[in-house]
């Protein structure tokens, strides 16, 4: 399976801050006390959020509001304005799958869309934290996840993404993701790439998305010993742009991903 990267709170869907020791409660008024009075005291608030971890986030903006009856991210953004900085406090001041969902609207705010900071968010994520990540979006946004991407991306990159949000990666089962499923998806792959004039890239992008780590590792040292290239490689030769970097960030997640994230 792969990685989680969201805290067990988040899974666990229980965002009441009934629970939460002295440290949050102590977080909570520190952030309060930095924005009380006539300006902002910014050094106090970064030493306060910058280092809280995911879960800790979601439990200092939940006691915020439960004592203070404001929305910590909306307090960031009259504190802190809506330059770098603000942003940079606002995203910190709510839960991760929050975050992400904010990241994605940044990617397509404007003219254009910033891929770079769109396919982190969605490509290499579990199935479970795909489907937190669109009903997340649909509550903040009242949007539908896949009907706004659909006007953001085109080509190649739309494709892969919607595979990503489908979120198709089965579940890892020795009977089934067996020594002769290995060497079936080595061939698929090269024939879809390598070994053929032109590139099958939607069929590419459906295999790496559905087949869980465990079974893709096992076909990238196939792959390698059988065509002396691994999986990284082809996929740098085969595809260009941001297809092809967001490609490589998803067989990252998937193969290595404490030094991809």
């Amino acid at each position: 399976m792969t990685i989680p990267l969201y805290p067990e709170i988040i899974y666990e869907g229980d965002l009441t801050p009934d629970a939460v020791g002295e440290e949050i409660s102590d977080k909570v008024e520190r952030i309060h006390n930095a924005c009380k009075g006539w300006g902002t005291d910014e050094l106090r608030l970064i030493k306060a959020l910058a280092y809280c971890d995911p879960q800790e986030r979601v439990q200092v903006a939940a006691k915020y509001k439960e004592v203070h009856g404001k929305e910590l991210k909306d307090v960031m953004k009259s504190e802190c304005g809506r330059g770098d900085f603000g942003t940079a406090l606002q995203l910190m001041a709510v839960g991760p799958d929050a975050t992400d969902a904010a990241v994605i609207k940044l990617a397509c705010k404007g003219a254009g869309t910033d891929e770079l900071l769109l396919y982190p968010v969605i490509c290499g994520r579990s199935n479970t934290e795909i489907d937190i990540l669109k009903r997340t979006f649909y509550k903040l946004y009242d949007q539908d996840l896949g009907s706004y991407l659909d006007r953001e991306l085109n080509g190649n990159l739309e494709s892969l993404v919607f595979n990503c949000l489908q979120g198709i990666e089965e579940g890892f089962d020795p009977e089934y993701h067996t020594d002769d499923l290995v060497s079936e998806d080595v061939d698929t792959l090269h024939g879809m790439s390598e070994g053929k004039f032109g590139t099958d890239e939607k069929g590419l992008f459906k295999i790496l998305c559905s087949r869980p780590p465990e079974h893709l590792k096992k076909v990238n040292l196939a792959y390698a010993d059988k065509y002396d290239v691994t999986l990284f490689k082809v996929m740098e030769d085969e595809l260009g742009g941001h297809t092809r970097d967001a490609t490589l960030f998803l067989v990252g997640m998937k193969l290595k991903p404490y030094t991809t994230v």
